[in-house]
């Protein structure tokens, strides 16, 4: 897996990803600018709920007793955007078995467009479950978060203890998958 990271934390403009190859590749093309996303067949349409650092960890608490899985991303992010479908898959297979999946995106809270083309981004990946976008300065809810990078997936356990903390920080130990799910099944296991 490759991490994406900001250039450094005094840095608003997040155009590069390190460990992406150096390769940030052509922004998707926003069309429809004052759509937030396609309204479903069903009538579902895809939500991307501003939320400060505070009213996050007020979230997570409204959580307790579930497993939490929380995927960060952005749009800028390749790497986030190429494991998102998995955590989409993965929220289906758990459904109905007290794991909550949530998806936190750390686009620029003052970039309309990106913010535009995350709905879009979730609603055609079908992303059924509470999507929030971090309103912090940028830089600020990474350090907030305390990331170095992105994608990471933090899975909470039923009494809100953060059991698992997955990410790319290691170039020498990056998470899979597999390791998504494994943490689920031992929380479901051992509680």
């Amino acid at each position: 897996m490759r991490t994406c990271m900001p250039v450094g934390l005094l840095v608003v403009a997040l155009s590069c990803c390190v460990g992406c190859s150096g390769e940030t590749g052509p922004a998707p093309v926003v069309t429809e600018q004052d759509s937030p996303g396609p309204v479903e067949p069903d009538g579902w349409q895809a939500t991307l709920v501003p939320v400060t650092f505070e009213a996050w960890q007020a979230e997570l608490q409204a959580l307790k007793g579930r497993i939490v899985v929380v995927d960060m991303w952005a749009t800028w992010c390749l790497p986030c955007i190429e494991r998102f479908p998995h955590m989409v898959q993965l929220a289906e297979e758990y459904s109905g078995r007290g794991v909550e999946f949530v998806s936190m995106c750390l686009d620029d809270r003052e970039d309309q467009d990106s913010i535009d083309l995350a709905r879009r981004f979730l609603s055609e990946q079908q992303a059924r479950f509470p999507n929030y976008l971090m309103d912090e300065v940028v830089t600020q809810a990474f350090e907030k978060l305390d990331l170095l990078g992105i994608p990471p997936v933090f899975i909470y356990g039923p009494s809100r203890d953060l059991r698992y903390r997955l990410t790319g920080d290691d170039p020498n130990n990056q998470f899979t998958d597999a390791d998504v799910n494994d943490a689920i099944e031992e929380l479901l296991a051992n509680g």
